[in-house]
């Protein structure tokens, strides 16, 4: 499922990773043997990690593979580090801005959205006037207020069309759904298929 991302931040990726391969080709450029070799190998992973980073950023997926871009590059420069007794700290500080800015967010993925909805009152009393003729005067009588028989039509399973998750007409949550916004179903397949979940209440 795709996430709304923000594409400025996108931008500050790319300069980052811009700034990062100048200064990995910097690094070895100017040397030879294994050492090149191993760097020119990384580079070019890096670069095609970050590349599919980049295709795939509206995803889930894309944020979490610029991620291991930055984390592959620190590891990178501790190498070097290890292997050349010197290191860039600019590039060491840059690596890890971009790391901290795509460690994955946690994503709750049993949660259910919030349904956001009004009580309403479920029955009202109302005096109905009676009018009788008797001596010209009219008598108002209270009318005893009749409990509705519950039906479950048209449907088995009710939603709001403010939510995307379904319920029994009989669970709390499907009280408060408004009587505009009501969405019937007349079983499970049908609300799935209309991309609408089961509420716990929903055996």
């Amino acid at each position: 499922m795709a996430e709304e991302k923000s594409f400025g931040k996108l931008f500050v990726y790319a300069i980052i990773l811009v700034l990062l391969f100048f200064g990995m080709i910097r690094i070895f450029i100017n040397t030879a043997g294994n050492f090149f070799n191993l760097e020119l190998l990384g580079f070019l992973f890096l670069l095609l990690l970050a590349l599919i980073g980049f295709i795939g950023y509206v995803k889930v997926w894309g944020e979490r593979v610029l991620f291991f871009v930055f984390l592959f590059y620190l590891v990178n420069l501790v190498l070097v580090w290890r292997y050349t007794d010197g290191i860039s700290f600019l590039l060491l500080f840059l690596a890890l801005i971009g790391f901290l800015m795509a460690v994955p967010k946690k994503v709750c993925s049993s949660c259910e959205p919030e349904v956001v909805s009004e009580e309403e009152p479920h029955s009202e009393v109302f005096d109905v006037p009676e009018v009788k003729e008797e001596a010209s005067e009219v008598v108002v009588k209270k009318v005893a207020a009749k409990k509705p028989a519950v039906k479950h039509s048209p449907g088995k399973y009710v939603a709001s069309n403010m939510s995307n998750v379904y319920h029994e007409p009989k669970c709390e949550w499907a009280k408060r759904i408004k009587s505009d916004r009501l969405i019937w179903f007349k079983d499970k397949r049908e609300a799935t298929n209309k991309k609408y979940k089961g509420h716990v209440c929903v055996k």
